[in-house]
């Protein structure tokens, strides 16, 4: 699936919960946009012919922000360090919110402007 795809997704997902805050739906939706996210940055480093296929996810940021644009490549890191914190369940914690997962999913959704699959 493309990054557009994913997030399309994500956001159906949140769509079908309305205003509830079901912790279980929105966490799904926020793994859905990070993967949407993530696809993108595999984008944008392929674009500056920064193949990493084997580094981690904050390996691949660092590098967009070196050869990229650099308050893109922040914006990028900021989004996906809310969506994985948003994916994880903690028992100290509260389930993200629909709406939480949804101003997450539009900041995507910005992002995916700049990916070379549009």
């Amino acid at each position: 699936m493309t990054p557009a795809e994913l997030l399309a997704y994500a956001q159906q997902l949140l769509r079908g919960l309305g205003d509830t805050t079901s912790g279980n739906a929105s966490r799904l939706a926020a793994v859905v946009a990070r993967q949407a996210l993530e696809a993108c940055v595999d984008e944008r480093c392929a674009a500056v012919d920064a193949q990493c296929d084997g580094a981690t996810m904050r390996s691949r940021l660092a590098i967009l922000k070196s050869l990229d644009d650099r308050d893109s490549a922040d914006r990028l890191a900021s989004l996906w360090n809310q969506l994985s914190a948003s994916c994880h369940q903690h028992a100290y914690e509260l389930s993200p919110t629909v709406g939480e997962v949804r101003a997450l999913c539009e900041g995507v959704a910005v992002a995916l402007e700049k990916c070379p699959s549009g």
